[in-house]
Protein backbone atom coordinates (compact mmCIF):
# COMPACT_ATOMS: atom_id res chain seq x y z
CA UNK A 1 0.00 0.00 0.00
CA UNK A 2 2.89 2.37 0.63
CA UNK A 3 4.56 2.91 -2.71
CA UNK A 4 7.20 5.63 -2.63
CA UNK A 5 6.40 6.95 -6.09
CA UNK A 6 4.87 10.48 -5.85
CA UNK A 7 1.44 10.93 -7.36
CA UNK A 8 0.38 13.81 -9.61
CA UNK A 9 -0.61 16.06 -6.71
CA UNK A 10 2.73 15.66 -4.97
CA UNK A 11 4.59 16.32 -8.21
CA UNK A 12 2.56 19.49 -8.81
CA UNK A 13 3.29 20.61 -5.25
CA UNK A 14 7.02 20.24 -5.76
CA UNK A 15 7.07 22.19 -9.01
CA UNK A 16 7.76 25.92 -9.09
CA UNK A 17 4.66 28.08 -8.55
CA UNK A 18 3.90 30.61 -11.29
CA UNK A 19 2.85 34.11 -10.37
CA UNK A 20 -0.58 35.49 -11.24
CA UNK A 21 0.87 37.54 -14.09
CA UNK A 22 2.80 34.52 -15.37
CA UNK A 23 -0.28 32.33 -15.35
CA UNK A 24 -2.26 35.05 -17.12
CA UNK A 25 0.39 35.36 -19.84
CA UNK A 26 0.41 31.58 -20.27
CA UNK A 27 -3.37 31.66 -20.64
CA UNK A 28 -3.14 34.37 -23.29
CA UNK A 29 -0.45 32.45 -25.18
CA UNK A 30 -2.18 29.08 -24.97
CA UNK A 31 -5.66 30.32 -25.93
CA UNK A 32 -4.40 32.98 -28.37
CA UNK A 33 -6.42 35.71 -26.64
CA UNK A 34 -4.01 38.56 -27.41
CA UNK A 35 -6.92 41.00 -27.74
CA UNK A 36 -7.31 40.90 -23.94
CA UNK A 37 -3.99 42.70 -23.37
CA UNK A 38 -5.27 46.22 -24.23
CA UNK A 39 -8.38 45.68 -22.11
CA UNK A 40 -6.37 44.61 -19.08
CA UNK A 41 -3.94 47.51 -19.52
CA UNK A 42 -6.82 49.99 -19.77
CA UNK A 43 -8.42 48.59 -16.62
CA UNK A 44 -5.11 48.75 -14.76
CA UNK A 45 -4.60 52.35 -15.89
CA UNK A 46 -8.09 53.33 -14.80
CA UNK A 47 -7.55 51.69 -11.43
CA UNK A 48 -4.26 53.51 -11.05
CA UNK A 49 -5.97 56.85 -11.80
CA UNK A 50 -8.66 56.11 -9.23
CA UNK A 51 -6.09 55.23 -6.58
CA UNK A 52 -3.93 58.26 -7.32
CA UNK A 53 -7.00 60.49 -7.47
CA UNK A 54 -7.68 59.84 -3.81
CA UNK A 55 -4.13 60.60 -2.68
CA UNK A 56 -2.08 63.78 -2.49
CA UNK A 57 -1.15 63.32 -6.17
CA UNK A 58 -4.69 64.29 -7.19
CA UNK A 59 -3.92 67.93 -8.12
CA UNK A 60 -1.22 66.76 -10.52
CA UNK A 61 -3.53 64.24 -12.18
CA UNK A 62 -6.38 66.73 -12.60
CA UNK A 63 -4.10 69.04 -14.59
CA UNK A 64 -3.71 66.29 -17.19
CA UNK A 65 -7.38 66.48 -18.03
Amino acid sequence: MSDNKPNAFEEANQSKQASLAGEFLQLLKHNKKYWLIPLVLALLGLGLLIILGSTSAAPFIYTLF
